[in-house]
C-alpha cells in the first residue's frame, strides 16, 4: 500500500494546529482564567504533532538520525520547562493567569517559528499566526474575531500554498 504524499501530512498537521489555536483564542476571550490551562495542555500536544510530522517525513526519506531526534526533543523540552517556570510564577502570585496565558502562547508561537526554520518549514506560518493571536488577544480584544478569523483563513491558504509549492520543487 502506497503512502499518501507528504504534503497532505504537512497540511493536515498544520490545519489541526491552526484549528486548536483558534479554539484557544476563543477560549482566551470567553474564559480568560481558563486560557492558561488550555495553552499549557496545547504545548505538549503541539510538540507531539511536530515530532510526529518530522518523524513521518524523515522516515519516508530514510534521513532520520539520532542527532535530529535529540535536537527536536531538546527544543520542545526547553519550551515545556519555560511553561513550567511561568506556571511557578502564577502559583506564587507574581503573574496573573491571563498574562501567563499570553506568555505561554507567545512562547509556543516562537517555538513553532524556530521549528519552522530548523526542522520543518510548514511550521513558520503557524508560528506567525500564533504570534498574531497573542498580539490580538492582548491588544485588540474588542475586534479580535473581526481580525483573527480572516487571518486564520489566510494562514490556512498560505500553509496550503507553501506546502504544495515545496512538494512540487
Amino acid at each position: 500500500m502506497e503512502r499518501s504524499h507528504p504534503w497532505r501530512a504537512r497540511f493536515i498537521t498544520g490545519l489541526v494546529m491552526i484549528l486548536l489555536s483558534l479554539a484557544g483564542l476563543i477560549m482566551s476571550t470567553l474564559r480568560q482564567d481558563g486560557a492558561l490551562s488550555y495553552w499549557r495542555v496545547m504545548v505538549p500536544v503541539f510538540a507531539l504533532l511536530c515530532l510526529w510530522l518530522s518523524w513521518y517525513l524523515r522516515t519516508r526519506d530514510s534521513q532520520l538520525t539520532f542527532s535530529d531526534i535529540w535536537h527536536e526533543l531538546l527544543h520542545w523540552a526547553g519550551l515545556l520547562l519555560a511553561v513550567y517556570l511561568i506556571s511557578l510564577f502564577v502559583n506564587s502570585g507574581v503573574l496573573g493567569r491571563f498574562e501567563a496565558s499570553l506568555q505561554v502562547l507567545t512562547l509556543l508561537a516562537f517555538a513553532l517559528f524556530v521549528a519552522g526554520i530548523y526542522i520543518e518549514f510548514s511550521f513558520i506560518p503557524i508560528g506567525i499566526l500564533l504570534g498574531l493571536f497573542a498580539a490580538g488577544a492582548g491588544l485588540i480584544a474588542e475586534y479580535l474575531y473581526t481580525v483573527m478569523i480572516p487571518l486564520t483563513v489566510v494562514a490556512i491558504i498560505i500553509l496550503f500554498l507553501i506546502v504544495r509549492k515545496k512538494t512540487k520543487e
